[in-house]
């Protein structure tokens, strides 16, 4: 069958952005190509498609998407064919000869359903800027059948002559995606493809921008997504038989789009300022020197300590040693502070601006927290998700190692071998043993 795209998030640092620099540029209305190596009927080819699967998602479907979509393209000896995005607007791709952009039958990469595949990851992320709770197999499932649709929308619009070496592209499309929803045993990515084409089948897939917005909106706690997903779904299936079509969906479909992250049996408290004693203990264990700095793409910065023996404490702040990396405005998005139990199961998720974080130059940020009660022990965990334009650079120690890990709430990851996270708590304890309940 050859090589189909799916999108790749490396663990550690993001490297997706470090394509060589363009000596051409070629545009087409709402995107831009910048390359070298190719011929400039190929450059134009890549930025036509771009633009008519760019018009698709935003007129015919629905979706927010970029007002220009960017294309960088790496071309030469010992590139491994690659395409990326970044979540935004950005697109990263590389390859070993301009060769490989010919046909599918003679490449046997399908180049022009990846570029429709990739813009697919883009209509949902852009909306849905929240979704730990969905598995990988969801994610790629989702711009395979949404990308899939799109070629034989294009190909309708464009004809076959669109790419540089023409082809009748619908094979790559939905008629393709058919046949692998008929084979014996489809792989993880195409059932979850099947479950989004269920899906759209029920509520429209002109629907599908509402759905995503609704998602987000009403903010999903990874703990309970499978009731709360389906809760807000089913205001898009207004009459019964649609409702209960959609129960019936839900029952295949949640055990591969959603992502099993049971929140920690440790009950979440939290505790007014006031009734603290006003007595902060910093656990702090490096020695201030960073030694090296990492961003995490599909994955958080998670760092373990232990409450000191004499009664409950909370935590009151953490403390973050970084720096943004961007444009000099920071963005709007968000990032993650979660406070975990020692297996990182999540037991409160607060939502911080990136504005935080100075870009450039590292140093310590300070974030308060609601005083909230930790166990014995506890992980502090950062998720910033970050794209090759935007995030944040967090240091690490060297002269500490084993506490800890590149993971996310409820998935414990894998150690850092460097060293330490640059990370640290604030600590409190309550007034006294009645505090909560009130009582001075």
């Amino acid at each position: 069958m050859g090589i189909v795209y799916r999108s790749v998030i490396a663990m550690g640092i993001l490297v997706f952005a470090a394509a060589a620099p363009a000596a051409e540029t070629a545009k087409a209305p709402g995107a831009e190509v910048r390359y070298g190596g190719l011929g400039p009927e190929q450059a134009a080819a890549l930025a036509q498609t771009i633009s008519a699967a760019r018009e698709v998602y935003a007129k015919e479907l629905g979706f927010d998407m970029p007002e220009t979509i960017v294309l960088n393209v790496e071309c030469g000896p010992n590139v491994r064919t690659r395409l990326f995005n970044d979540g935004k607007d950005r697109l990263v791709l590389s390859i070993a000869s301009p060769d490989s952009l010919a046909r599918p039958s003679k490449s046997g990469t399908f180049h022009l359903y990846g570029l429709c595949h990739e813009l697919g990851h883009l209509a949902m992320y852009r909306t849905l800027k929240d979704r730990d709770w969905l598995t990988g197999a969801g994610a790629e499932g989702w711009a395979h059948y949404v990308g899939s649709v799109v070629v034989d929308r294009v190909y309708a619009q464009k004809g076959e002559k669109l790419w540089a070496d023409p082809y009748d592209y619908r094979a790559d499309g939905t008629a393709r995606l058919k046949k692998q929803l008929a084979a014996a045993s489809p792989d993880e990515v195409v059932k979850a493809a099947g479950k989004w084409e269920e899906l759209a089948d029920i509520v429209g897939l002109q629907e599908m921008p509402k759905v995503f917005a609704k998602w987000q909106g009403v903010g999903i706690d990874p703990a309970l997504a499978s009731k709360r997903l389906v809760d807000v779904a089913e205001e898009f299936a207004p009459d019964a038989g649609k409702k209960a079509a959609l129960a019936k969906w839900w029952t295949s479909a949640a055990p591969l789009l959603v992502r099993d992250r049971p929140a920690s049996e440790f009950k979440r408290v939290e505790l007014p300022v006031a009734k603290l004693e006003n007595k902060p203990l910093e656990l702090n264990f490096d020695d201030g020197t960073a030694d090296g700095k990492r961003s995490i793409a599909g994955g958080g910065h998670a760092r373990l300590f232990e409450a000191p023996g004499g009664g409950e404490w909370y935590l009151r702040s953490v403390q973050v040693h970084g720096a943004r990396y961007g444009p000099v405005a920071a963005p709007a998005d968000q990032f993650d502070v979660a406070l975990c139990d020692a297996d990182m199961k999540p037991i409160a998720v607060w939502k911080q601006p990136y504005r935080s974080f100075a870009r450039g130059v590292a140093g310590w940020v300070k974030i308060q927290t609601p005083p909230t009660r930790v166990p014995a022990k506890f992980n502090v965990c950062l998720a910033f998700r970050p794209t090759a334009r935007n995030g944040v650079l967090v240091s690490y120690d060297a002269s500490t190692q084993g506490a800890s890990r590149v993971a996310t709430p409820g998935n414990a990851g894998a150690a850092l071998g460097q060293g330490d996270w640059m990370i640290r708590v604030e600590l409190d304890r309550a007034k006294g043993a009645d505090a909560l309940r009130g009582e001075e």
